[in-house]
């Protein structure tokens, strides 16, 4: 009698179910999943340990760590990763009637099973449509050789330059390029931050397709019929004696940072265009290389401004040089963002077609 009454409290004791979820930041798949585990944590006694491994280096070596235990390639897999009681592993999204039926055995035995789906955010497989190297590559060239971008560096470059000589032109240069780097870098994660927020990575991609297409246009007219200060593509006319007064006054160290900030939001109307569909790609994609590809799309955006303040310093040119280079060139430069925009716009159609 003991026995049988020992067996049914057995029965009647809820057990405890382990589950590590790997997610990233701002990937659409994970807040799916997350969704399904909080209301499933009512019915079940879940024991939730969550992992974000985008910005998370340990967390991200763990969830590599446990791919190499269950012999899955981490190319082919990817976040959100479920891992439950150590037994059954689980590559992306699954219906909310999978999850119970996972549930329902784990309150006995956890299947030992390794299962993907294509609903997760793939590291390398199909990468038709999300962002890739020469992708990100070319927005960031695009970004990076924007005249208003190179105009601002001219104009720090030759204040401290003439104030203050070559060495301190050096230093300021390189504090001031560094400076955007991190600020842009800030911008970047903050806007991921509020797309995952507020749950609207469709509504964003769509927004940054439409102004891919605007954008390539704009550059395009820019071309044929230059004119100073075009919207969207330079620095509009008013903004420029602001920021001609800030970097004349930037002869120290911390009035160069001050000026880098200001400069950084001066530079979001015309330098904006293709970072925001580098993250709108990246947004949609939800990559678990999200940090390094903000880090290498960020080093091409400042890296004119480090050849040009290294070359000034070496006397291998001089600011009128580069002046007089850019006003010549202006208009190919123009022509040449709006290819890479047009083939960025035609890419993301496709993908928006393809799966949404």
């Amino acid at each position: 009698m003991r026995h049988i009454l020992s067996f049914l409290l057995l029965l009647s004791v809820s057990f405890s179910i382990d589950v590590d979820y790997y997610y990233g930041q701002g990937c659409p798949h994970c807040a799916s999943v997350e969704q399904i585990l909080d209301g499933a944590s009512e019915e079940y006694d879940l024991n939730v340990t969550k992992y974000e491994v985008y910005s998370d280096s340990d967390n991200r070596n763990e969830l590599f760590q446990a791919y190499d235990r269950f012999g899955v390639d981490i190319r082919q897999g990817g976040v959100p990763t479920t891992i439950i009681e150590g037994k059954t592993f689980i590559v992306g999204e699954m219906t909310e009637k999978e999850w119970v039926a996972i549930f329902d055995q784990c309150q006995h035995e956890c299947p030992e099973i390794v299962q993907t789906r294509a609903s997760s955010a793939f590291l390398e497989n199909d990468s038709t449509g999300q962002l890739t190297i020469p992708v990100l590559v070319g927005a960031a060239v695009v970004d990076s050789i924007n005249p208003c971008t190179i105009a601002v560096m001219i104009l720090l470059i030759s204040a401290v330059l003439y104030a203050k000589g070559r060495k301190n032109a050096l230093v300021s240069g390189l504090v001031f390029a560094w400076t955007i780097f991190f600020m842009y870098l800030f911008y970047g994660f903050g806007i991921l931050q509020a797309i995952s927020i507020f749950q609207i990575t469709r509504i964003f991609y769509i927004i940054v397709t439409v102004m891919a297409l605007l954008l390539a246009l704009l550059e395009i007219r820019a071309f044929i019929d230059y004119r100073p200060g075009l919207a969207a593509v330079e620095m509009p006319m008013f903004l420029r004696p602001h920021v001609k007064d800030v970097t004349s006054k930037a002869l120290t160290i911390p009035a160069v940072i001050t000026a880098a900030v200001l400069c950084s939001l001066f530079l979001v109307p015309c330098s904006s265009g293709p970072y925001l569909l580098v993250l709108g790609l990246l947004a949609k994609a939800a990559t678990l290389q999200t940090v390094s590809y903000l880090l290498l799309y960020n080093f091409i955006f400042i890296l004119p401004m480090l050849i040009i303040t290294v070359a000034i310093y070496f006397g291998k040119t001089t600011v009128e040089k580069i002046g007089e280079a850019r006003d010549e060139y202006i208009r190919y430069i123009h022509l040449i963002s709006g290819i890479i925009l047009f083939v960025l716009f035609f890419l993301m159609m496709y993908e928006l077609q393809r799966v949404f």
